[in-house]
């Protein structure tokens, strides 16, 4: 699916989805960090991430969007560098914090 219509279909959801499909995103990127056979598929997730950040940013509450804006760097950032080998349990575990924090926002926890 090309970017743009995948974009127009991810905005159809409303905030609390959108973030709930972020936070999928992140958690099958830390499912898949430790292992360099996925490395291609880590930095496409890395990638996805931002896009997602991206395109939800202007519909969620404003308490969440500095979060999602701090996220959004650190992302951009771990791409940058991406694969580092000693760093891997550190990004498996920082995707999967973020992916509980905006599940949590959401509302889909407690």
């Amino acid at each position: 699916m090309d970017r743009e219509r995948r974009r127009e279909r991810y905005l159809q959801d409303d905030w609390s989805h959108q973030l709930g499909n972020l936070a999928s995103t992140l958690a099958r990127l830390s499912s898949r960090t430790n292992d360099a056979r996925y490395d291609t598929f880590v930095a496409d997730l890395l990638h996805e991430g931002t896009l997602l950040m991206e395109w939800c940013a202007p519909n969620i509450p404003l308490d969440i969007a500095a979060d999602l804006a701090t996220m959004q760097r650190e992302l951009v950032l771990w791409r940058q560098v991406w694969p580092v080998d000693a760093a891997r349990s550190l990004l498996a575990f920082r995707a999967r914090q973020m992916a509980d924090h905006l599940l949590d926002a959401a509302g889909f926890y407690g």
